[in-house]
């Protein structure tokens, strides 16, 4: 194996770090999410802090808890591109993740309030199966992100109030690939190892600016979320060898080793407007823009193999988001919404780490109010469709896999919470 092949080797081993960033969430509160997350006009519960913490000001007077988890399930499912891999399918591992959403308001007069908050803004992970013929691009992926949020909002009048906030970030990754020789002399190259990244990053913080207007009817709101990039140092990289005639050469060139890199999240900036047409009936409309393109290129220098530059060419991308709520008793609502969700993903990075095409989403949910208590429960149907990495019959993907994916997702989500008067 010569210094050709172990570049192609690392490109391979490495491509997922910036991928998976891909993969952002916006589910942390079983209310909000069941109007489809369009939350950033109106305050609906504490999970403002993370829609938009300008609506800590307009919640009922005191403190307020509000936390919960979503349940994420997705199928995966892999069709090869002739003529190397004749149209055969595959399916990834059941998994199921759990981002939490968990929060706490406290009112101190009539004009200032503060508020803290932890979600997982950007995650998730995929695994495939064991003879899945694309595991030397991507295996086993699992990444996870923490943001501490407090806020602090000021109302500057009974319809209006703008807020400022911190997100303190830490990231952890593991990422398991095969490592193949393409040199060998075998139609597609000769698996030669397994390999392990796990690693987790330095804190990093980042800000939040908002605003919300806000009267009986009408509501008008902003967020604006800064990017923020998260350094890893130490993280080990692992190497099993395998049994092949190859072994004595892997084994000298792919040693255990510290890795360096780093992880960025992108920064997004959401408006949304609110309306009440009826007493028990109103609506939101939220746009939101993320700022994807930090994806651009990633960095990583290996304690012995040296600096590999990754090209990735992630694109900002758009989303809207239409929520509806229906009052239909005195203590329960009815919520519904829908998605659309622009990837950001170029067909050329569309890979088995995180396939990502347009989305449409849709949600519903019930809400039940008992004195004090807030108990919200939903679901969310999140369609991929099917993207193939081939176009015009010609394979686009930078790692010469190609084939189309076609995924869904059931996301479920539940939420409790309390005033404290």
């Amino acid at each position: 194996m010569n210094g050709k092949v172990l570049s192609i080797l690392l490109i391979f081993l490495m491509v997922g770090w910036a991928a998976a960033g891909g993969f952002g969430l916006y589910e942390f509160g079983a209310a909000s999410s069941a109007m489809a997350g369009a939350a950033v006009a109106r305050a609906w519960d504490a999970s403002t802090v993370f829609y938009n913490p300008s609506g800590i000001a307009f919640l009922d007077d005191g403190a307020h808890f509000y936390g919960g988890v979503t349940l994420i399930s997705s199928t995966n499912k892999y069709t090869g591109a002739e003529p190397i891999f004749h149209n055969e399918q595959h399916q990834s591992v059941d998994r199921i993740h759990h981002p939490i959403g968990i929060y706490f308001t406290y009112q101190f007069n009539e004009s200032m309030y503060a508020g803290i908050g932890v979600t997982n803004p950007f995650g998730l992970g995929l695994e495939w199966e064991e003879n899945f013929p694309g595991r030397y691009v991507a295996f086993n992926t699992d990444l996870k992100s923490f943001y501490i949020s407090p806020v602090f909002a000021y109302k500057l009048n009974d319809s209006f109030s703008i807020s400022a906030g911190a997100d303190i970030v830490i990231g952890a990754i593991t990422l398991e690939q095969y490592v193949k020789n393409f040199d060998d002399e075998s139609s597609n190259g000769l698996e030669i190892a397994k390999s392990k990244i796990e690693g987790s990053t330095s804190p990093a913080v980042g800000f939040t600016l908002s605003a919300m207007y806000r009267s009986e009817n009408l509501g008008f709101g902003a967020l604006y979320r800064h990017s923020v990039k998260n350094k890893m140092d130490d993280g080990d990289a692992t190497f099993t060898i395998l049994d092949t005639y190859a072994a004595p050469a892997a084994a000298s060139l792919l040693t255990d080793q510290k890795v360096n890199g780093s992880l960025s999240f992108p920064s997004f900036f959401a408006v949304g407007m609110y309306y009440k047409f009826l007493e028990n009936f109103g609506a939101e409309l939220d746009f939101m823009w993320y700022k994807w393109d930090v994806f651009n290129e990633i960095v990583l220098d290996f304690e012995e193999l040296g600096e590999v530059i990754i090209p990735e060419g992630y694109e900002n991308s758009i989303q809207f988001r239409i929520g509806v709520h229906y009052d239909f008793a005195e203590n329960w609502q009815l919520r519904g919404g829908y998605i659309y969700d622009k990837t950001p993903q170029p067909i050329e990075s569309v890979s088995p780490l995180l396939p990502d095409n347009d989305r449409n989403d849709f949600s519903i949910g019930l809400g039940y109010t008992l004195n004090k208590w807030q108990f919200d429960a939903g679901y969310m149907l999140v369609d991929f469709g099917e993207r193939s990495t081939v176009e015009n019959e010609e394979g686009k993907n930078h790692n010469g896999f190609d084939g189309s994916y076609a995924t869904i997702a059931n996301l479920f989500f539940v939420s409790f919470g309390y005033h404290f008067e």
